[in-house]
């Protein structure tokens, strides 16, 4: 059957015009059912969580850069300047991002009562994952290093991201090798404003002040990666995390957090700091508040 002439349709009697077998229909039916089924079921194992838990938990960890007089990077460990656990609930209709101050008291075996952001420098990644998983009672399945430079280029490829600035923040730090100069309001930053904005501690609060701000561009930034346009973006910025990062995540487990946020519509979010007091130059944790902050992130939401 290729076409049709004067309404005759080729093929069959102009006359005696047949209706399309029933069992044809049902094949053809079979047939979309299949397809569907199978990429259905492809979808569900490409963004299904792969962990046996009732959530995936990622230790975030940024390290402080060395700088020597002359202004160059130094290679080597450093102490962690930035440490958050990311809860991704296997059910429910969000995820939370959990800030632990970097000047927090805890025990590290072998090491004592130290700041928790030394683990990383006396133990590596092994010790910190330990480290944060005793303090908070949580299993930590996975964990990501972020690169200075990396962070920079996945905030650029998202085409920055916008952050509400509540106060004046005015600085420059030569050791670090920042500078920041940000009056109040609303700013689309780039990578390298972006890294000065979540780096920056100079005020009243210091680190707690800092890992608000800190919580404020991860929003942004999971926003934009979950939107279209972080979706076109998606294979180079698998590219620059590839690059730039370390991490056990698979390819798999980022494209399902990836899916996960895309289909919360990527504000779903909630944010904590660990909860505590100062004491001192320290931040003490408080186990009461953290196990009520556990049990919460726990329920399904």
């Amino acid at each position: 059957m290729t076409g049709s002439e004067n309404g005759v349709i080729r093929g069959f009697d102009a006359g005696t015009t047949r209706r399309p077998s029933r069992k044809w229909a049902v094949v053809v039916l079979l047939v979309f059912a299949v397809f569907a089924v199978s990429g259905y079921l492809t979808l569900r194992w490409a963004t299904a969580l792969p962990t046996p838990g009732d959530s995936l938990n990622i230790l975030l960890l940024g390290e402080d850069i060395t700088y020597a007089p002359n202004g160059t990077a130094q290679d080597g460990p450093g102490r962690t300047d930035t440490m958050i656990l990311m809860v991704v609930p296997r059910r429910g209709t969000g995820a939370t991002l959990i800030s632990i101050p970097r000047d927090t008291l805890v025990s590290l075996p072998g090491h004592g009562v130290r700041r928790i952001n030394a683990a990383t420098i006396l133990g590596g990644t092994a010790l910190a994952r330990a480290a944060v998983s005793n303090l908070l009672g949580l299993e930590v399945h996975r964990h990501m290093i972020v690169d200075f430079n990396g962070f920079e280029k996945i905030v650029d490829a998202v085409g920055g991201v916008e952050i509400v600035v509540d106060k004046r923040m005015k600085y420059t730090d030569v050791a670090g090798g920042y500078s920041i100069d940000l009056a109040p309001g609303v700013h689309m930053m780039d990578g390298r404003t972006a890294l000065s904005y979540v780096r920056y501690r100079h005020d009243a609060l210091g680190d707690i002040s800092r890992a608000g701000r800190q919580q404020q561009f991860m929003k942004a930034v999971l926003g934009k990666l979950a939107s279209w346009e972080g979706l076109r973006e998606s294979r180079r910025i698998l590219s620059i995390v590839r690059e730039y990062t370390q991490t056990d995540l698979t390819t798999r487990e980022m494209v399902a957090i990836g899916w996960r946020f895309r289909a919360l519509g990527g504000t779903v979010l909630e944010t904590a700091t660990l909860p505590g007091r100062f004491r001192g130059a320290y931040w003490e944790p408080d186990p009461e508040g953290i196990r009520a902050l556990v049990q919460s992130v726990r329920s399904p939401k």
